[in-house]
């Protein structure tokens, strides 16, 4: 999906960093997706901002720092991915469960709104952080050339949350 014509500076700039590394078709999905959910949003701001609790002490360094231009580096792609899991674990809402293998199961959408817990966040201080977070990880995983099956599959699982939150979105706008 392209740039939305009239998006605000905050997420053009955003997708423009997002973009300058090739990480893959996956990952552009990811964009793709999240201009989804971003344009259904209006671009507006969420009503909170995703909680800091067990984020990568990376990307917590990186949003104190008020996001400095250039995206933090990892440098323990192994320790970066047990610290992004467990964020990522503690942002699930209720009705998503785990299957027999630990992972979470990505068979259909449990609902709307606040339903969707702590994900239930966009903008600046929501999505993005998602979204910056796989990018840094991606970036370390390409330089150190390490395989990336564990990234993939985070950046997947994002893929198919924020899918569900932009139908969700997409559906809310059309009644108002």
């Amino acid at each position: 999906m392209p740039c939305p014509e009239k998006a605000p500076a905050w997420f053009v700039g955003a997708r423009t960093v997002l973009l300058k590394v090739d990480l893959g078709l996956h990952f552009d999905a990811l964009i793709s997706v999240w201009t989804r959910l971003e344009y259904a949003s209006r671009f507006e701001q969420g009503p909170t901002k995703l909680p800091a609790t067990h984020r990568p002490k990376e990307i917590m360094r990186w949003i104190s720092g008020r996001r400095a231009s250039a995206p933090p580096k990892v440098t323990d792609t192994a320790v970066y991915a047990v610290q992004w899991q467990t964020w990522w674990d503690s942002l699930q809402p209720e009705w998503r469960q785990k299957g027999r293998d630990g992972k979470w199961a990505s068979e259909e959408y449990g609902g709307g709104g606040s339903e969707w817990g702590e994900l239930y966040q966009w903008g600046v201080n929501g999505s993005l952080s998602l979204l910056a977070s796989l990018y840094c990880w991606g970036c370390a995983v390409v330089e150190k050339g390490e395989p990336s099956d564990t990234w993939q599959e985070a950046v997947m699982d994002v893929t198919w949350m924020l899918e569900g939150m932009a139908i969700y979105y997409e559906k809310f706008k059309r009644r108002f």
